[in-house]
């Protein structure tokens, strides 16, 4: 089966699961949280392979920040049923994932909301390979795409202004970029180090354009 085909068939799954996906209401009632952490990558992706879920860490974030970026804010319970429907395993999240999985929606939506403009996709570090580096920005942007897309209403009137539909299209681009290089220069450097800072910027620009019109930093339940 091709790249394109699993990324529709993931798509189509969590379009199933759309019933869990919620918008904050005034009948949800969150205690505010402590300071949240992200896992870093290597972290996360132990905790995915651990359950042997086929899934990269990268995207799994990804997958996080699209729901996000898209106005939807989950409970613990409807986001780990969401992203349990993406990674394709009848094998439930264990608590270790669950935990780690809570705190980084809690840290990705303080980031995204941050006025300082720090939020960050979780990626491989500069010390990897580009072509690792690559493909986890592809990665990254394909998880994001997929839930940004069940967040969003599809008449939704945001979505026909250009600057969301230009921004959508680039980032599906990115989406399929490969990371099959022969070698390794400055100029390719570069050109990840613009992308990787286009995605950044323009996840924030989606956030602001889409998120419900209270605070971006609302009340959260309490970490266990």
């Amino acid at each position: 089966m091709s790249c394109s085909m699993i990324f529709w068939s993931r798509y189509m799954i969590l379009a199933a699961n759309i019933d869990f996906i919620i918008n904050l209401g005034q009948s949800e009632i969150f205690i505010m949280h402590p300071i949240a952490t992200v896992p870093s990558l290597s972290e996360l992706k132990q905790l995915l392979q651990d359950l042997q879920l086929n899934c990269s860490a990268s995207e799994m974030h990804g997958l996080v920040t699209g729901l996000l970026a898209g106005g939807v804010r989950l409970n613990r319970q409807q986001l780990v049923k969401v992203l349990e429907a993406h990674t394709e395993t009848n094998q439930a999240f264990d608590d270790a994932l669950i935990a780690s999985l809570w705190q980084m929606q809690l840290a990705t939506l303080d980031a995204l909301g941050a006025s300082e403009l720090i939020f960050c996709p979780l990626l491989p570090s500069d010390d990897e390979k580009l072509p690792e580096r690559v493909l986890a920005l592809a990665d990254w942007c394909q998880g994001m795409l997929a839930t940004f897309g069940l967040a969003v209403r599809g008449d939704d009137a945001r979505l026909q202004e250009g600057d969301i539909q230009e921004t959508l299209r680039d980032l599906v681009n990115i989406a399929n970029v490969g990371g099959d290089m022969e070698d390794e220069n400055e100029e390719d450097e570069r050109a990840y180090v613009e992308l990787f800072e286009f995605v950044r910027l323009a996840v924030i620009h989606l956030f602001e354009e889409m998120s419900p019109t209270e605070e971006h930093r609302p009340q959260h339940e309490q970490l266990h």
